[in-house]
């Protein structure tokens, strides 16, 4: 509803737009604390029940993003604390930053005064607006939704592109590979080739030894074997001696001259085995240089080598992989440039379509508010593809015929800015979900028939918003659904301001100081009388219209 907040000049009304700033993220100051306080404490009660569901969503989004508890009961409890030390801030009991208010305020509350943050001056709002005017949020999400898989995926490419081989670095690897896998050697191959070239090199010494072994075992005059035959002799006359012991004595000593003739022939064989192969000895010496070139650079060992084989086989595969994949994220991205390319000049072409209309609707509606030959536009230009499309918007103000059309953030009268934004959220009442509305100077340079146009625009953005209006106009004042005073008492040596709401006769004892005029004069209670019962619902309305028809007969009886 609408609610209107009076008071004398000085009254101290400025106190509910700095309470309100404080709840929403405004800066603090020591300045703020009342002289012999400890701190200042400013506390405010949202209803998300009564709000959109898309602004509930937004403030629940917000809060799950800061870790910040769920709100009991549909309410919003929002807390600041300003002392000697600095602030604090408290959303649902728990501390947060000053930042995270001006987020959620930037949802709950839209404040137009003097010298404000003001969302209507920037052209992110301005787009946010035309957007609702035009009925693209549906299209604008999509737009947001496929900007975000055209970020994802480039964000994918590069980290694809980050973990590829070069191709310097896959030329090398695969040389590298290729190197090894040529060698084509496997387990114990080297220790085979070692004992080889051992016997290689020293082959004819092995001949030269195993053929005087020979010799000495059972070939020459005097070989062992030869050196043997008296003791057989001897140990075969010992068993016919004693057969019991003298046969085992015969025996063994048979065998082992039987052993050391058969060690005789082995040895022979042996030395007649063995080839005397330089050819042989060079191939093997090649092959252990290339094993051993292969440790120097792969090893140290040959098994680290097969290691390191797999290994680079295995970065070759992945790089072969990624190379897929980034073929194919590129296929995805170019996909997702194209649609969001597409949903861009959709974007733009609803938005085009939409601003003429839009500013012509905002132009009737200030003519209606005091300037009949204002000038108001809205520019499109192009701008960097984003989330939100490829479109800047730029409100375009021109209060008085002759003056070029100016960014509306350029424009100094805060007065003229809050009835242009009383334009515009006239217009856009269904669409706009900020959900509190305040309204300061909204009255500057205003009287007459304008104030009370402007009273039955702000009650309409009432009907679906909590509008705080600070006005010297009775006629905004009446219209008010909820009407509040501010008033300075003092109390002491202290100055204290007191926020009180008005019913009656006090509302209408307002109205008339507001009026100007004498609280003894029947006609200004008249005055008084019609401008609630204007601005009253149905019931309180007809009420009043019975008491100025009882005042006018009494008046004419007195005549």
């Amino acid at each position: 509803g609408l609610n209107t907040i009076t008071g004398e000049t000085g009254a101290g009304k400025s106190l509910i737009l700095g309470a309100v700033q404080l709840l929403i993220g405004g800066r603090a100051g020591g300045h703020l604390i009342r002289r012999g306080a400890d701190q200042c404490d400013v506390s405010g009660v949202f209803d998300l029940g009564v709000m959109p569901a898309e602004t509930r969503a937004e403030v629940e989004r917000i809060l799950q993003a800061a870790g910040v508890r769920e709100s009991e009961e549909d309410l919003l409890l929002i807390r600041r604390v300003v002392s000697a030390s600095g602030s604090r801030a408290f959303v649902n009991d728990g501390s947060v930053t000053a930042g995270l208010l001006r987020e959620l305020g930037s949802v709950l509350v839209d404040v137009h005064g003097p010298n404000e943050h003001q969302s209507l001056l920037h052209p992110r709002c301005q787009l946010d607006l035309l957007d609702a005017f035009a009925g693209t949020e549906a299209l604008r999400r999509e737009c947001e939704a496929a900007y975000e898989s055209h970020r994802r995926l480039t964000a994918a490419l590069s980290a694809a592109g980050e973990a590829a081989l070069s191709p310097r670095d896959a030329e090398l690897l695969e040389f590298q590979l290729a190197e090894i896998e040529s060698a084509a050697f496997g387990p114990g191959e080297e220790s085979r080739l070692l004992e080889q070239h051992r016997i290689l090199t020293h082959a004819q010494r092995l001949i030269e030894i195993a053929g005087e072994c020979s010799r000495g075992l059972a070939e020459s005059e005097s070989c062992i074997t030869d050196q043997l035959g008296p003791f057989v002799r001897l140990l075969q006359e010992l068993s016919e001696t004693d057969p019991e012991r003298g046969a085992v004595f015969a025996e063994t000593l048979d065998h082992c001259v039987a052993t050391l003739q058969d060690l005789a022939g082995d040895l022979a064989g042996y030395a007649d085995a063995i080839e005397v192969d330089e050819e042989a000895c060079r191939r093997i010496e090649e092959r252990l240089q290339t094993l051993h070139r292969l440790k120097r650079k792969y090893g140290p060992s040959l098994a680290e080598v097969l290691e390191q084989a797999e290994d680079i086989r295995r970065r070759l595969e992945a790089a072969r992989e990624q190379d897929a994949r980034q073929r194919d994220v590129r296929r995805e991205l170019t996909a997702a440039a194209e649609r969001h390319g597409e949903l861009c000049r959709r974007l733009s072409a609803r938005r085009e379509e939409a601003r003429a209309v839009l500013a012509g609707n905002i132009v009737e509606k200030l003519r209606c508010l005091g300037f009949e030959r204002a000038g108001f536009d809205i520019r499109l230009s192009e701008a960097e593809a984003g989330p939100a499309g490829a479109d800047r918007v730029e409100f375009l103000f021109a209060p008085n015929p002759g003056e070029p059309m100016l960014p509306l953030r350029r424009i100094a009268s805060s007065g003229e800015i809050a009835r242009v934004m009383l334009a515009v959220k006239t217009v856009l009442t269904k669409a706009d979900r900020v959900p509190v509305l305040i309204f300061d100077e909204i009255d500057a340079n205003i009287g007459g028939r304008t104030a009370v146009i402007v009273a039955e625009e702000l009650l309409g953005i009432a009907a679906g918003h909590q509008v705080l209006c600070i006005t010297h106009l009775a006629q905004i004042a009446a219209a008010g659904q909820t009407h509040f005073q501010v008033s300075k008492q003092m109390e002491g040596e202290r100055t204290t301001a007191r926020l009180q709401r008005l019913e009656a006769e006090a509302r209408e004892k307002e109205i008339l100081r507001m009026l100007g005029a004498a609280t003894d004069s029947a006609a200004a209670r008249l005055h008084a009388r019609e401008l609630l019962a204007t601005g009253a619902p149905e019931d309180r309305r007809a009420a009043a219209e019975r008491e100025m028809q009882a005042v006018d007969c009494g008046a004419g009886n007195n005549s």
